[in-house]
């Protein structure tokens, strides 16, 4: 069996003029943009009092198929810290040039 990694970047940020999140992936081989199918997923994040493994549904709802995650605590701090909005930041005055994808 031959081993194969595929890498990816992805870029999300919250879009102030439209209030939608967006989002654009790319190949970190070739630096090609890669183009989605339409759909949804359910990321689902449980822990249990006491125990040592965080386990980690994601299912793809149109067609109900689904991969189970398991890891330490560093799971549900990764989705707190870097995937969840706590709190907005304070609007800055628009100066006209600002892009706040730099």
């Amino acid at each position: 069996m031959s081993s194969e990694t595929y890498s990816l970047l992805v870029w999300y940020w919250h879009d102030g003029l439209t209030d939608a999140t967006q989002l654009r992936v790319v190949r970190t081989d070739t630096g090609e943009e890669v183009h989605l199918t339409d759909g949804s997923l359910l990321l689902r994040v449980s822990t249990q009092p006491d125990a040592l493994t965080t386990r980690c549904l994601i299912r793809h709802l149109k067609s109900g198929r689904e991969v189970h995650l398991q890891s330490g605590q560093y799971l549900l701090n990764f989705v707190h810290d870097y995937l969840l909005e706590r709190e907005k930041p304070p609007e800055l005055p628009d100066s006209g040039a600002t892009d706040p994808k730099c």
